[in-house]
């Protein structure tokens, strides 16, 4: 029993016919893509599929609506009800899985995740489903397509710019005086205007947005998208190739909501524009031409040249994005896919032994926005979807601000130290770097990256304690030196012919140590440091313990 039927509905066609059950689980995972048509259904399979095929997927299927269960059962796709009917003895797929298939090459089995939206519905109801889909259908109807990037990159975002920034800019030694007598504000009053500005049209019900504000509409699609792009990261490093992408004409590119990376990049566009036009204003008012200047004026010469402005900093590579273009990054990920580099391209510091480790890593390296750099106000945040998530999140940290600074000022009081914090510990030599249980129960590559972190610690202080060209030159040999000898660690490591392994180990390990009795021989203060990254590397080959401390705890730990 591996048959089933399989029953696809778009907006007015019905089609059917049998497949194998591992097919139609596909066809569902492929509902991660968000089709609405068998066309986009067809394509967004790929994702799934084997890519040197060039056969039609749903071939099988003919025009018409057959809903009688064959051989292993029945599953039908609604497309526009976003409804999942499965009677299936062979296979119970749902929202949230794993495709897994045979690799070819490896021999092994290798697991796809995906996951649906969350307004996707599954039921097993076989006998009701056609009046379950009628009524989804009828109440998603009610609800109008909106191209929201019309409201949120054109005119309307364009007109309250400029029409905020000319009504606020005015009043500036009010709200400056203002500032100033509650004791509000240590930063300048313009930037707090500004935010305001941008505050204001994010959280600000709109007509054209069917009543929502803009953050609603930028948040409702935003975990969906997260959890599809790293899925399809996830994928990509299993499969080692890049999955097909979104087709720009289909349905989920052009009204399929915002992700992370939009959500970033669109944040600093507001922000340039506003600053944009605070600076024309300001240029106005130098000219002494502020008072003579109406509302009418200004937005008839302000908003097309902002548009101009808004263009050429999309089409601008931006550093802060490592030279991408925001509409790049946004395009990317509006069809679906990854952001990519090499593993040379995330070199950040040549001299860098995590750096190094990093690009030794197998695979794409992937790249990411977050909101790191965007105001702390529950209007930008990219995370918290509702004001009562905002509130609950900010209450816990302060929690945590304060138990973490009462146990530390008790710590104190009583003369404990923490050996995770060098600034308690005067013992702790290392105060730049992370800290790296280097037992033989840590797994060695764990291990070995704590080796990484304290080499680099090193060569940042033998950077500091150059004094001059000459210096530098020497400390630059020691430097080149560590590297290639941690360099020949790591291949030794990874060698996968265990004689040649067991041969080299020794020379590999006195060589690096003698590199690091050379730097403390140089530079007395690195003594302590380069003695106890000696300790170290030669602990690495010690054998774990047969049970590991959780074990003996009967713990696990996360």
């Amino acid at each position: 029993m591996s048959q089933i039927r399989l029953v696809v509905r778009e907006a007015t066609n019905d089609w059917s016919g049998t497949l194998h059950y591992s097919e139609a689980d596909q066809a569902i995972a492929a509902l991660s893509a968000d089709p609405v048509t068998l066309t986009e259904l067809e394509l967004a399979v790929r994702r799934f599929d084997d890519p040197a095929a060039h056969h039609k997927f749903f071939a099988c299927l003919a025009p018409g609506l057959n809903d009688e269960p064959y051989d292993a059962g029945l599953i039908v796709i609604d497309l526009i009800a976003r409804l999942v009917v499965v009677d299936s003895t062979a296979s119970t797929p749902t929202a949230t899985a794993w495709l897994c298939y045979d690799d070819d090459k490896t021999g092994k089995e290798v697991g796809i995740r995906y996951h649906l939206a969350d307004d996707w519905l599954f039921t097993s109801d076989r006998d009701n489903w056609q009046s379950l889909a009628e009524q989804r259908r009828q109440k998603l109807s009610e609800q109008p397509v909106i191209n929201a990037r019309a409201v949120f990159y054109g005119r309307p975002l364009l007109e309250h710019i400029a029409r905020e920034v000319f009504a606020r800019y005015p009043r500036q030694e009010e709200i400056i005086t203002k500032a100033v007598d509650q004791n509000q504000y240590e930063e300048d009053p313009h930037a707090v205007t500004i935010r305001q500005i941008h505050a204001d049209w994010l959280l600000t019900p709109h007509s054209d947005l069917g009543g929502a504000c803009p953050r609603e509409i930028a948040m409702a699609r935003r975990d969906h998208l997260t959890w599809d792009l790293q899925d399809r990261c996830e994928q990509w490093s299993k499969e080692n190739r890049c999955p097909p992408g979104l087709e720009e004409t289909s349905h989920a590119f052009l009204y399929g909501g915002f992700g992370i990376h939009e959500l970033v990049t669109y944040y600093d566009l507001v922000r340039d524009l506003l600053w944009l036009c605070w600076k024309r204003l300001e240029e106005v008012a130098k000219a002494s031409r502020l008072e003579s200047l109406t509302l009418g004026d200004f937005l008839n010469d302000e908003i097309p040249r902002l548009e101009a402005e808004r263009e050429e900093w999309l089409d601008t590579p931006n550093p802060e994005f490592s030279m991408r273009t925001p509409r790049s990054i946004i395009h990317r990920e509006r069809v679906r896919l990854p952001e990519v580099m090499s593993r040379h391209e995330a070199i950040v510091d040549p001299d860098c032994p995590c750096c190094q480790m990093n690009a030794d890593m197998p695979g794409p390296m992937f790249w990411h926005l977050d909101g790191c750099n965007m105001d702390d106000e529950f209007a930008f945040d990219i995370y918290c979807t509702t004001r009562e998530e905002w509130d609950k999140e900010q209450r816990e940290h302060e929690e945590f601000d304060r138990r973490f600074n009462a146990e530390q000022a008790e710590r104190k009081r009583m003369g404990l130290v923490d050996p995770r914090y060098g600034e308690e510990n005067p013992d702790n030599i290392w105060s730049r770097s992370v800290f790296v249980n280097n037992t033989a129960d840590v797994p060695l590559g764990i291990r070995l990256f704590g080796v990484g972190c304290h080499l680099s610690e090193i060569i940042v202080n033998l950077r500091e304690s150059a004094q001059g060209q000459a210096d530098s030159e020497m400390a630059q040999q020691h430097i080149d030196q560590l590297n290639r000898d941690f360099g020949n660690l790591r291949e030794i490591l990874q060698n996968t012919e265990a004689s040649l392994a067991v041969a080299l180990m020794d020379p590999v390990l006195n060589h690096f140590t003698t590199s690091l009795d050379e730097v403390a021989l140089a530079y007395p203060d690195l003594n302590n440091k380069c003695e106890s990254l000696t300790k170290e590397i030669h602990k690495l080959l010690e054998p774990p313990s047969s049970r590991s401390s959780w074990e003996e705890d009967g713990e696990i730990p996360f």
